[in-house]
């Protein structure tokens, strides 16, 4: 064999050897974007909690917790103890018009008493002239100072409307003998928030495009 043949067979093993080396690449590399594509599972939460996204609130009436994502995708909060709160769900359907109200459970309420209260809750919703359009009550729970409701009502809302309209939760306990009805507290979310964070969690729940955003609120006193 020639000089120049031998060279030429050399050339050609190592280009065969290049050429298979870049189809193991570019196969690893397909195997790879398979199975971060669709056919990988979805990110989940690192856990069943929920996510803090940083948000805190100060002493002026909010109910100082931070927003949260939970395991459900839903927009939640921290909890946390001190002075009564009540944990309240929102979502809007636009396409029915309707506010979706989750009362959830409450916190602290009547913690300084010897005997835990029997309570209930009262969701009125009022327009932008304080006329109440809807009315709706909780179940009462007894005994308890960390009562959990689940209660889920609705109230229409028409969409050129919602914007000027209020969510009044009211809380209420029974007490004695004569089994006395006496309100403790109410925050309002909406056109005539209480409180900065209520009215922060009406404008999320607009932009929620359905997502139910619960919230953290502080019971203000009567």
């Amino acid at each position: 064999m020639s000089t120049m043949d031998l060279r030429r067979k050399l050339s050609d093993s190592r280009s065969s050897s290049e050429s298979s080396s870049d189809a193991v690449t570019q196969k690893s590399s397909l195997e790879i974007h398979s199975l971060g594509g669709a056919t990988s599972p979805c990110l989940l939460p690192v856990s069943p909690s929920m996510h803090s996204n940083g948000i805190s609130r100060g002493h002026n009436g909010d109910s100082r917790r931070s927003s949260m994502v939970d395991a459900t995708g839903r927009f939640c909060s921290q909890p946390m103890t001190g002075s009564p709160e009540i944990l309240v769900g929102l979502c809007y359907d636009d396409k029915h018009e309707v506010v979706s109200v989750c009362i959830e459970k409450a916190s602290s309420l009547g913690s300084d008493n010897a005997h835990p209260p029997d309570s209930f809750i009262r969701i009125i919703g009022i327009d932008e002239f304080n006329t109440e359009l809807s009315r709706h009550k909780t179940d009462t729970i007894k005994h308890s100072t960390q009562p959990v409701y689940s209660h889920h009502c609705t109230m229409k809302f028409s969409k050129d409307k919602v914007e000027t309209s209020t969510v009044r939760v009211e809380v209420w306990t029974v007490t004695g003998i004569l089994r006395r009805k006496v309100q403790i507290g109410s925050i309002s979310i909406g056109f005539a928030s209480s409180t900065p964070d209520a009215n922060e969690h009406w404008h999320q729940m607009m932009q929620g495009a359905g997502i139910t955003v619960s919230k953290w609120h502080a019971i203000q006193a009567e």
